[in-house]
């Protein structure tokens, strides 16, 4: 089984280099971000690779850390990451921010995949 998840996790970051995709989900952490009240911008080609997607991410995710950290708990139960989870990428990873990006855009993308496929009827 987590096999299968690493290839979904693959294929995931994989169509990030489809520019519509990467564009659809920016779209979709827009709209969350906006409902904690947070604008992200993001420029085009931020958005040409998973990681400079992530890294930017973790630039603004580190922003509003320091800034307003009630928000960052806003956030994640809005983006609908497991309280679990996060608190174990606090507690065992060296850079948490970067992590709590990827695992912010994996679940956004993961979104995205679900709704793209389901308007093909291939759910």
């Amino acid at each position: 089984m987590k096999d299968l998840k690493k290839v979904e996790n693959s294929e995931l970051i994989e169509a990030f280099i489809e520019n519509d995709f990467a564009t659809e989900v920016f779209s979709q952490l827009s709209k969350e971000f906006a409902k904690v009240g947070v604008l992200i911008e993001f420029k085009e080609e931020e958005l040409i690779s998973f990681e400079s997607f992530r890294n930017r991410l973790s630039d603004e995710i580190e922003l509003i850390m320091r800034s307003s950290p009630n928000r960052i708990d806003q956030l994640l139960y809005v983006t609908d990451l497991p309280e679990g989870k996060v608190k174990a990428v606090f507690s065992e990873n060296e850079n948490p921010v970067a992590e709590l990006s990827k695992m912010l855009l994996m679940r956004t993308a993961q979104k995205v995949n679900f709704r793209r496929q389901y308007k093909m009827g291939l759910l």
